[in-house]
């Protein structure tokens, strides 16, 4: 469980609700939320499913405080190269784009008048979610639709497993991060507090970071950070969603 689903006082999942509950959320907001993400290597010290326990997380906050229903995990990625790493299972865009396409089409026949499809793993992006949102809308789609990753609102920065994406999880489910198995190896904090680095080279290999991208997170993550981004993103999502 997660730090918004820990203190839910109605259901928004929407696998976990009745009809009538649906519809009773769905009158109040007639808006749904698809996390999508991946299954793939996302360092030593985090789940491999991090892209889209992340943003089913944050979209489960949003319909706890604006309203709507999050729609059950997408958990299949698309591009990013990272097929070659264990536990790394990328599929093909094309059927991808159909899927989301005609789920849009599901949502709006039940009534639902406004989708967010939004992405933990950011190649999801360019790669199907918005060819479906225009396949959706060229075969007739009529809803509001946003597909965007995070680091598309201001203020929010992105990375691969590194200090952004270890700090959401920190704040989000900090039972799922553990940090200590980075600190076995040598202790050299790589980089300062906004210098990026490709930890995913050979020179890494066998390095506590191999496999990661962004700022070092083992002197630089924290919930903190991650709650800020979080919240940015949040307040971004609900001014699209009144506007």
């Amino acid at each position: 469980m997660g730090v918004y689903s820990n203190r839910l006082t109605a259901e928004v999942r929407l696998e976990r609700m009745t009809p009538e509950q649906i519809a009773a959320a769905r009158a109040r907001r007639p808006a749904i939320y698809v996390p999508c993400g991946s299954i793939e290597w996302h360092g030593y010290h985090n789940a491999v499913g991090l892209d889209a326990l992340k943003a089913h997380e944050q979209l489960v906050g949003l319909a706890q405080q604006h309203g709507g229903v999050v729609y059950p995990p997408l958990y299949l990625g698309a591009g990013g190269g990272h097929t070659e790493w264990p536990s790394s299972f990328m599929v093909s865009r094309g059927p991808m784009v159909q899927l989301v396409s005609e789920l849009l089409h599901g949502f709006e026949r039940d009534g639902y008048r406004q989708a967010i499809l939004l992405s933990g793993h950011y190649p999801n992006h360019p790669e199907y979610q918005q060819a479906a949102v225009d396949r959706y809308r060229a075969t007739g789609g009529k809803m509001r639709v946003l597909s965007l990753i995070e680091n598309q609102v201001p203020g929010v920065e992105g990375d691969h497993a590194a200090k952004q994406e270890t700090s959401s999880m920190l704040y989000l489910h900090p039972n799922l991060v553990h940090i200590e198995r980075l600190l076995d190896g040598p202790q050299d904090d790589i980089g300062g507090p906004n210098e990026r680095i490709n930890f995913m080279v050979d020179e890494y290999r066998g390095h506590p970071c191999y496999g990661l991208v962004g700022v070092d997170p083992r002197t630089h993550a924290s919930a903190a950070e991650g709650r800020a981004n979080t919240e940015r993103l949040l307040d971004y999502l609900a001014r699209w969603l009144d506007e």
